[in-house]
């Protein structure tokens, strides 16, 4: 078969490519969840030498290898497997990295909420409220508690999704005249380090539950403003988060159905003063078709909202009518240089 265009090959054999697809996450979280990027970020090894070095088995690393060639993240230099410069973005430690956001996607987890993707079109339900295993009353990241390792992937994930538009949203941000920002349900706290380093005079907050805390103390460190930001834990729905000027909530509120966004919006309502600002950063779904890459993210992101949390992704009018209705009033909606737009919110 020619080359051409995937528009120009037979619907079959598109279809078939996409069905398939579901090979290639697990080939990418394997080589994440094993290291090949990091015993290979300083020189390119043999088949051998990797599996000797990884302990795996000889013939199946190799064969991992090579499927990791024909998706362009390794590439063969005689008997040597060397990185492409997409193949680094599952090093650790680049700037790029995507190790973290690889290894929850493809991790067990994820994998079984989405594999009742049929169960929830359905009952409109996620996957976590269809298991009768699950503990009741308690929320979906609640359960990180009891598995540390799985929690330091996630929020691992989340800071590397974040690295790469914190600028934007940073850049976006009006400060002039705050003292201090609790970020709530913030994580590691990666946009709050970017806000602090950008911004010398200003403290900050994050506030999440107590198995972020060591992370973003990390973070913080790591970033050179310690000794402007601290941690406190508590749950977003039970506690009302620590007094502030400016309430940041990035890429929380799509976590959540419209009932426990709401309670959450409530909580940080009740200890608003007049002069305070709230600020939900999120990407609004498109109105209107045009962007393929902003709605191709939006759309499955929306699929992945309703397995695994039961959120969604909103339009703009949405999420101004959710923000208005927990009783705050939006005074005005700043765009960035990226997907994500910033809600700002005072007290009706």
């Amino acid at each position: 078969m020619s080359n051409g265009s995937p528009t120009s090959l037979p619907p079959s054999f598109r279809i078939n490519q996409m069905i398939m697809s579901l090979w290639i996450p697990q080939v990418i979280h394997a080589a994440a969840e094993l290291g090949v990027a990091d015993l290979l970020a300083d020189a390119p090894l043999p088949a051998g030498a990797v599996a000797e070095r990884l302990g795996t088995h000889p013939d199946t690393t190799e064969r991992l290898l090579r499927a990791l060639v024909t998706l362009e993240l390794l590439a063969e230099r005689g008997d040597r497997f060397e990185l492409t410069e997409m193949g680094r973005c599952l090093e650790t430690r680049s700037p790029t990295s995507r190790r973290a956001w690889s290894r929850l996607m493809g991790g067990s987890g994820v994998w079984r909420a989405w594999g009742r993707l049929t169960e929830c079109i359905r009952t409109g339900r996620p996957a976590r409220a269809l298991d009768l295993a699950a503990p009741s009353g308690t929320e979906t990241f609640d359960e990180q508690a009891n598995d540390p390792a799985a929690a330091a992937i996630f929020h691992q994930a989340m800071v590397e999704l974040t690295r790469g538009v914190a600028p934007a949203i940073v850049g976006a941000l009006d400060l002039r005249g705050v003292r201090r920002v609790v970020d709530v349900g913030g994580g590691y706290g990666a946009l709050l380090g970017a806000i602090l380093e950008a911004h010398p005079a200003v403290e900050g907050v994050v506030f999440d539950l107590e198995q972020a805390r060591a992370g973003a103390l990390d973070l913080f460190a790591s970033r050179g403003v310690a000794d402007r930001a601290s941690f406190v834990a508590g749950n977003c729905f039970d506690t009302a988060p620590p007094a502030a000027d400016v309430y940041l909530l990035k890429s929380v509120i799509h976590d959540w159905d419209d009932a426990r966004s709401l309670r959450l919006l409530g909580k940080c309502r009740d200890v608003m003063d007049p002069e305070a600002r709230l600020l939900v950063v999120e990407p609004p779904t498109p109105t209107q078709r045009g962007n393929a890459i902003h709605e191709w993210v939006l759309t499955f992101s929306d699929i992945n909202m309703l397995v695994n949390t039961g959120g969604r992704e909103r339009t703009e009018p949405e999420y101004r009518a959710l923000i208005e209705a927990a009783g705050l009033r939006v005074v005005t909606v700043r765009e960035t240089p990226s997907i994500f737009r910033i809600f700002e919110a005072v007290r009706a």
